[in-house]
């Protein structure tokens, strides 16, 4: 029947065939905000973030980075599908309002995203906002182990910080009643647990995206080695506009 084959059988030709229809399908949710920068892009080469905005043509991700993707997404609509099933009882004992899968925007910076999470207790006049985020057993130790990695993960923690900024200004909050973190999902045994964030990322993200409007204020590609392009020498690796727009570093 075509499925027994040990690596590449019909199963995996089909399955990336409807990975990429998916990926597809996805992208025609954001149609209406062509020309609007992604949150979930905060931190990224500014170069890229030009051809971003602009619709340029990247490559498509490989089979396995497809795969790896859906993974994350599956997670995520668990535990959105998760709050929607038990969203009456928690706000109604706990006196609280759930944000699951909240579209916000920061229009004058032209920002549109979708944070995961995020929790607004009405008595204390408080926000708990958070990302999750898959993880394999390495990166895992390296955020929890005993010799913990000290350097931070400055893009989720800057795309937390955008989302947190824009709900906490929805709001009207004091960005001191906001509190951030990352709540990793372990692939390999299916461990949870929250990251606390400190909220001067919500600072942190303004201050980037500030800076990438005025780099890109007269639509002109920024020029490589110039500020933040890219901000780190791996993006040009993973970049899918890499070798089709720009040779990188």
């Amino acid at each position: 029947m075509g499925i027994n084959d040990h690596t590449t059988n019909e199963l995996t030709s089909y399955y990336n065939s409807y990975l990429l229809k998916e990926q597809e399908n996805h992208k025609e949710k954001y149609k209406e905000f062509e020309g609007w920068f992604s949150a979930s892009t905060a931190g990224s080469c500014y170069r890229k973030q030009y051809f971003n905005v602009n619709n340029y043509e990247g490559t498509q991700p490989d089979d396995k980075s497809l795969r790896l993707m859906r993974l994350g997404t599956l997670v995520h609509k668990d535990i959105a599908d998760m709050y929607e099933n038990y969203r009456e009882d928690i706000e109604s004992k706990k006196g609280v309002k759930l944000f699951v899968e909240r579209q916000v925007r920061l229009e004058e910076y032209n920002i549109v995203g979708h944070l995961d999470l995020a929790i607004y207790d009405k008595e204390s006049n408080s926000l708990e906002v958070t990302d999750i985020k898959t993880a394999h057993s390495y990166k895992w130790k390296m955020l929890f182990g005993r010799n913990p990695d000290k350097n931070p993960s400055v893009n989720y923690y800057l795309q937390v910080g955008t989302y947190a900024y824009a709900l906490a200004k929805e709001l009207e909050l004091d960005l001191d009643n906001v509190r951030l973190s990352l709540t990793w999902y372990k692939k390999d045994d299916s461990s949870i647990r929250a990251q606390r964030i400190d909220n001067d990322w919500m600072t942190e993200a303004l201050n980037y995206w500030t800076d990438l409007n005025i780099e890109l204020a007269d639509n002109k590609e920024p020029t490589v080695g110039d500020n933040n392009t890219p901000v780190y020498d791996w993006e040009c690796k993973y970049c899918p506009y890499h070798n089709i727009h720009c040779k990188g570093i």
